[in-house]
Parts: C-alpha cells; sequence; structure tokens
C-alpha cells in the first residue's frame, strides 16, 4: 500500500457515502457504498477472510476518493449512476436486457389496447411484464391469452382501416378477436379483460378467477345466458393454466429466490420468480472475471438487478430470499430504495434470518431449486454439459471437463497442440501479434486472439507505434508487447496461455525479452507465464503456395522448427490466426494511413507545421474550410503570418 492511500485511509469520514477505487492509470476499478465509509473501506486490507478474488482486487488498487452523502438511500443512487457511468471491471454490471423479450400491453389512440411481443422497453408506451427469458414461452402466452380474451392484434393503422369499411378481418371470423374496430367490442367489457389480463401477466390467476365467478352470476341473475357461458369458457381456460403451474409455496406470496454457483472466477445467478405461490418464470446471469467475495457479489448484483426492475417497470415482489448472508446495512438500503420509487414494502431474507423467523423449511425447496437451475445454467454457459463429480482436480477430470466444454473436434486439435508444442496446459486462449508500416511509417501493431480455436474478436486489440518512425520492426513488435504485459499487470488484459508473433525467429528473440523483462518486474512465475512462439512462411512464397507447404513454427532455445508430421489440421489453426492478426493490422495501418493523407496536403505548404495546421483546423473547422478561405481569413488564425497566409491561398488558387 502507499503513502497516499494509507494517509486515505486513516482520514475518511464516518458518514454514508461512496468509495470509488481506482488502478495506478487512474482508471476507476470498483464503486461501492457504505453506511460507515470509515467502518466499511479498511476492511479491504485488513487481510481478515479476504480470499484469493478479494486480494486480486486489493493488489490493483492505488489510490481511493469518496463522495460522502446525506442518507443511505442517496448513496444508493449515487453508487448505481457511478458503476453505469465508469462500468468498472470489478462491479457486477447486468447486461441490457434487449435480446430478452418483453409482453407489453401498447397503448393506443383507439382505446381499445393490444397485446405484443417486443425486445425493447420505452417508458410511456405501455405496461411491460417481463423479460422473459424464452421468446416460444411468450409467443404461446400471447396466443393463450388472445385466445381467452379475443383482444385485437393489429396495429392502428389496420384497425382504422377495418373501422371504416366497418367489415372486420378474418381473425373476428374464425372466433380470435372480438372486432372493437367495427364497434362489436363493448369498450368497458374489453377494458374489464386489459384488467384481467394484467392480474394474469402478474400471477394473480385466483384473484382473476374469483372476479370472472363474481361476473358470470350477475349475468347469469340477469338471464344473459350467452355472456355467462363465454366467461366460463373463459375461466375453464385459465384453470387449464393454472393446473400446468406447479404450487411451490403454500402461502399465495409473490417471492423472488435468488440461486447462485460459482467456480474459479465465473458465477451463474437465477432469479426464481413465484408469484401468487406458484413458479411463474425465470431469469439468468452468467457473468466472467468475477473478483467479488459471496457476500458483496449478492448485494451488488440485487443492487443492480432490482435498480434495473424499477426503471423498466417490473413486477416487485413481497419477499427476497437469499441463499447466503449479505451485510445488514446493505439489506436496508436496497428495501429503502424499492421502498422509495415502488412505495413497496420488501422483505429481505437469508437462510439465518429464516430460522430465526421459523420460516426454513418454507424456503428449502425453492432455494434448492434455483440453486440447482444456477448450477445447471453454468455448466451450459461456460460450455460444459455437467460437472465432474469428486475427480475434479485430477487429470483425467480435467481432460473430461475440458472435452465437454470444448466439444470433441475442437478438444482433440487443442490437446495435441499441446503436446506438439510441449505446452504444460491446453491452449485455451492464443494471441498473435503482427506489425504493418512503409518505411516505418504509419507503424501500427495488432493482437488477434482465437479461444477454443476461434477466433474472439472481443479480444482484438491495435497499437499505434509512437517510439519508431524509421523501419526497425523488431523496435516496434518490442513496444507492442511491452504495452501488452503492462496492461496485463494493470488488470486491463488478462495474459492468454501463449502469445505468437508473426517474423520467425528474430520476432521470436524480441518477445522472449519482453516476456523475460515482463516476469522479473511483476514477480511472476513461471507456470503463470503464457507460452511463447514465432511463426513464419517458407521463403519462397510462391512455392509455398504451390506446394501446399505449411508454415514454420519456433520455439525458444530451439535451433529447428517444430514438426507438426501429418498434424495439418493444428498449424493450420495456427496459420490462420497469423492471417487474421496481419489483416487487423492492415486494416488499421490503412485507416490511419488515410487519416494522415489528409493532413499532409497542408504541411507540404511553407510555414505550415503541425502547430499552425491544428489551429487552423481548431478555427476553420476542415480541411475543405481551409481551401475556401481568404488570406484575410487566414492571417486571422492565430500562428499564421501574412505569409504563410499567402502561401496557404496561393497553393490552393495559384
Amino acid at each position: 500500500m502507499n503513502e497516499n492511500l494509507a494517509a486515505k485511509l486513516k482520514n475518511i469520514s464516518q458518514s454514508p457515502g461512496v468509495y470509488i477505487m481506482k488502478n495506478i492509470n487512474g482508471d476507476v476499478i470498483y464503486v461501492g457504498k457504505a453506511k460507515n465509509l470509515k467502518k466499511r473501506v479498511p476492511q479491504y486490507f485488513s487481510g481478515k477472510n479476504a480470499g484469493v478474488k478479494t486480494e486480486h482486487l486489493v493488489s490493483k488498487i492505488y489510490d481511493i476518493e469518496t463522495i460522502i452523502s446525506a442518507n443511505e438511500l442517496e448513496a444508493f443512487l449515487l453508487e448505481n449512476t457511478l458503476i453505469k457511468q465508469y462500468k468498472p471491471k470489478y462491479n457486477i454490471s447486468l447486461k441490457d436486457d434487449k435480446s430478452y423479450p418483453y409482453i407489453k400491453i401498447a397503448k393506443t389512440k383507439t382505446g381499445f389496447p393490444y397485446i405484443v411481443k417486443t425486445r425493447s422497453f420505452k417508458k410511456g408506451d405501455g405496461e411491460y411484464f417481463g423479460p422473459y427469458s424464452s421468446a416460444f414461452a411468450v409467443n404461446e402466452t400471447i396466443k393463450t391469452i388472445n385466445g381467452i380474451f379475443k383482444m385485437r392484434t393489429c396495429t392502428d393503422n389496420k384497425f382504422n382501416s377495418y373501422a371504416a369499411r366497418k367489415k372486420p378481418c378474418l381473425y373476428y371470423q374464425i372466433n380470435r378477436c372480438s372486432a372493437p374496430c367495427c364497434g362489436y367490442a363493448d369498450i368497458e367489457a374489453y377494458k374489464k379483460s386489459i384488467d384481467g389480463i394484467r392480474l394474469l401477466l402478474n400471477g394473480k390467476n385466483r384473484q382473476l378467477i374469483k372476479a370472472m365467478k363474481q361476473s358470470m352470476d350477475v349475468y347469469v341473475k340477469e338471464l344473459n345466458f350467452e355472456a355467462a357461458i363465454k366467461l366460463r369458457d373463459k375461466i375453464n381456460a385459465i384453470i387449464t393454466i393454472n393446473e400446468k403451474q406447479a404450487v411451490v409455496l403454500k402461502e399465495e406470496k409473490d417471492i423472488d429466490v435468488i440461486g447462485f454457483y460459482s467456480q474459479s472466477d465465473k458465477l451463474d445467478v437465477v432469479v426464481l420468480i413465484i408469484r401468487n405461490g406458484r413458479v411463474t418464470g425465470t431469469e439468468n446471469f452468467f457473468f466472467k472475471n468475477i473478483y467479488l467475495n459471496e457476500s458483496e457479489m449478492l448485494s451488488a448484483f440485487l443492487n443492480r438487478y432490482y435498480a434495473k426492475n424499477l426503471e423498466t417497470g417490473a413486477n416487485i415482489p413481497d419477499e427476497i430470499f437469499i441463499p447466503a448472508r449479505i451485510e445488514d446495512e446493505d439489506k436496508k438500503s436496497l428495501a429503502g430504495y424499492i421502498k422509495q420509487f415502488s412505495s413497496k414494502k420488501v422483505k429481505i431474507l437469508d437462510t439465518e434470518s429464516a430460522v430465526r423467523n421459523k420460516n426454513k423449511n418454507k424456503y428449502e425447496n425453492v432455494s434448492a431449486m434455483a440453486i440447482e437451475n444456477a448450477k445447471k445454467n453454468f455448466f451450459e454457459k461456460s460450455g460444459g454439459g455437467r460437472a465432474v463429480e469428486n475427480t475434479e482436480n485430477t487429470e483425467e477430470a480435467n481432460r473430461a471437463r475440458k472435452e465437454k466444454e470444448y466439444g470433441d473436434a475442437v478438444f482433440k486439435r487443442l490437446n495435441a497442440l499441446k503436446n506438439i508444442l510441449r505446452l504444460n496446459k491446453i491452449p485455451e486462449i492464443i494471441e498473435c501479434f503482427d506489425i504493418s508500416n512503409i518505411s516505418g511509417t504509419y507503424a501500427v501493431a495488432s493482437k488477434a486472439v482465437f479461444r477454443h480455436g476461434e477466433k474472439d474478436a472481443s479480444l482484438y486489440r491495435r497499437y499505434r507505434i509512437k517510439s519508431k518512425n524509421t523501419p526497425d520492426d523488431y523496435a516496434m513488435m518490442y513496444e507492442a508487447l511491452i504495452r501488452r504485459f503492462k496492461n496485463a499487470a494493470d488488470g486491463k488484459d488478462p495474459l492468454p496461455d501463449v502469445i505468437m508473433v508473426d517474423g520467425g525467429k528474430g520476432q521470436l528473440n524480441v518477445l522472449v525479452r519482453a516476456a523475460k523483462e515482463f516476469k522479473e518486474t511483476a514477480k511472476i512465475s513461471a507456470e503463470n507465464m503464457p507460452a511463447v512462439i514465432a511463426i513464419a512462411k517458407t521463403k519462397d512464397e510462391r512455392k509455398h503456395i504451390k506446394n501446399n507447404e505449411t508454415d514454420k513454427i519456433y520455439l525458444p532455445n530451439r535451433k529447428n522448427e517444430v514438426n507438426f508430421g501429418k498434424n495439418k489440421e493444428e498449424i493450420f489453426m495456427l496459420m490462420r490466426l497469423r492471417d487474421e492478426a496481419h489483416r487487423f493490422a492492415v486494416s488499421y495501418f490503412s485507416k490511419i494511413k488515410a487519416k494522415s493523407l489528409v493532413t499532409s496536403e497542408l504541411l507540404n505548404i511553407g510555414g505550415v507545421g503541425k502547430i499552425i495546421y491544428g489551429s487552423l483546423i481548431k478555427s476553420l473547422g476542415s480541411v475543405e474550410n481551409i481551401k475556401k478561405a481568404t488570406p484575410v481569413e487566414l492571417a486571422a488564425v492565430k500562428g499564421v503570418n501574412k505569409k504563410t497566409a499567402k502561401n496557404i491561398y496561393d497553393y490552393f488558387h495559384g
């Protein structure tokens, strides 16, 4: 811990507020809130029950800022805002639910709303229910609702078109719509149907059936048997739906049950949605690179999840049950936030509080169900089918898990590559670096990445070379690699299993040197360092293509290239990666060159250097405006004298 940070920890306020953790480069890496900053923040550095993950976070902290707030609610709101603003690496951040569908009761000028599936959320244009994990389930639900309540499904334009013709569409003829466009449906009865749909989507089926039975009794007393029969059919349809939903709680409460499962730095969280004692749906979230302890992770997830639900107007439960304990102040701040924005008092219970309240047995089954779903989803999302029981630490178990994770063909290829290159482990992530320039100008470097044998563009990086403008590919590669290793040291870009450079033995020596310097500076063990290799084409490219020869792979401290024998797929995979790195480097090089050529025209003019060029662009806005400017307008720009102004004008108008 540096002296500046130690001094700040001593002077932290005891007030509620937000703390912002930064790395050595000033990047925000974690944002948290506390009822008492003085009590919470120093806990990270105490070393008590920290765990490996928290220690990893703490090792990256170089500076801390705190913002005092008036109360816990204000701290909650500020924390949420700052996480959205900075997107810190070590905070849990829920992805947008754009890929998940909602059911919307859409507002309409006709006075007759309709039900529709949507993947976007826009405040003010209707009521939203969801998001749901299955698009098929949403379609089936809408189909069932429209079948029961005979709702319109058309847009306002079609509605008005049929209204003008006073002739209903085919849906009315097949008894799928009540034809409100032609006045066949009473607006008040239609509104009652909408109220019923709202109850149905909120899981309040029994309440809906009770209200409908009361209405049916009224129709019978009025001798309106046709209306009573229609209502009876609707009730029977809803009862059928109700019977398909499993009752998991005797009490007719709305409860969200949280389950989670984690291994290493990956985590899966499931929210089991229970309405009126019945499971009505689940939501699933999968996270990578989790560096929080269990309590902080759960608290962070709950904050993000319910803040988002409140923003989208989603249904809030009466109780939230979590399988592990979180800080009491975190419970209170979340409950206070929910109450502030939904006027609903929510109980947040964990295993300990459930035991105290003699409710443990009530939640045991549903909690186990949520955890089991999270475990199943974890192995599906991380690439495998199921966990390997009892043998997780053995080589045989790891092999079995990897084979399930990648698929047989990919696993065999990567495993063969491991054996050929004599690696310590299967190369899950392989990086390749390439350089592109013309005689040292417009120099760039690129990093392409294969994960599980396929490209992962999210991990690609490009580097504008700063240290060299003369033709020295080795120096350029060294700069790119040093910057890559520095990003790893700062926690921005984790190390791969293998780093490959394009250029043969010469570039391999550069890579070995950069890796050695990084290892010594960062004090990383040899086991945690990536393997290093180089790739090079044969000298005669035409012969290479004609004879279908493969590239050469070189390893450190080895004179001859690696013999791949009959294992062509493995070398072809490395060649594809090299080609991808080359393509990425050339595309960036072309972009830099094109941008630079725009400025070079001006820089050819006497008296115009980079500073004058910058002043011209800042003042006149573009090269096109500079071309059109008069000598007087040019001379008015800061740093441009009359002679230079005349030179510029004559250059374009001479």
